[in-house]
């Protein structure tokens, strides 16, 4: 049976280009997951227990499977150990039963974790940059310097912190963060 896997890290992303191409080759079962690598990815793990000898796995590109070097390469093992065929699309002759075929796999995934190390710099450097420019990172506040002032002012008159909280569409514990962060306190 040929079983598709495509995973996307975030929300954001879309899942359509891969679910095509699993799709195309005619996959019985695509499972599809939308978690970082990093993290758990039960709905991978479920489809690799429910794999059996003779069965092929088939992904888009082999860093679906895993997110460092080791990962894919312990799952490449456990994968040959079972019977399990691994296909990866993006590597048409890519065939990890065979000495080379694993050496060009084992090469590649530390290529794969080597340009994910370098993103994530690139990554810390822009926001570290930003940071010095002055620049707001993360979510817009929910309220601004006006709403603030008058947050404080009602408070300070003994209005309930909810009732203050519901007046500018936030919940009390936005709004005691937000006093917070603003050097007002509750």
């Amino acid at each position: 049976m040929r079983h598709g896997y495509a995973r996307v890290s975030t929300d954001d992303q879309n899942l359509a280009r891969q679910r095509h191409a699993l799709t195309a080759i005619g996959c019985d079962q695509i499972v599809e997951e939308v978690e970082s690598g990093v993290k758990a990815r039960r709905r991978l793990d479920g489809l690799l227990a429910d794999l059996q000898s003779g069965d092929q796995l088939i992904v888009t590109e082999l860093d679906r499977l895993g997110r460092s070097t080791g990962e894919a390469v312990m799952l490449m093992d456990e994968l040959i150990r079972r019977g399990i065929v691994l296909k990866v699309l993006a590597l048409p002759s890519l065939d990890i039963a065979t000495n080379d075929g694993r050496l060009i796999a084992d090469i590649l995934a530390s290529l794969a974790a080597h340009e994910r190390r370098r993103l994530r710099d690139r990554q810390r450097q822009g926001i570290a940059a930003a940071r010095s420019a002055g620049r707001h990172l993360g979510r817009r506040p929910k309220m601004n310097g006006q709403q603030i002032g008058e947050a404080r002012a009602r408070l300070a008159a003994d209005e309930p912190v909810p009732v203050v909280a519901r007046a500018y569409g936030v919940t009390p514990k936005t709004l005691r963060a937000t006093l917070a962060r603003n050097g007002m306190g509750n």
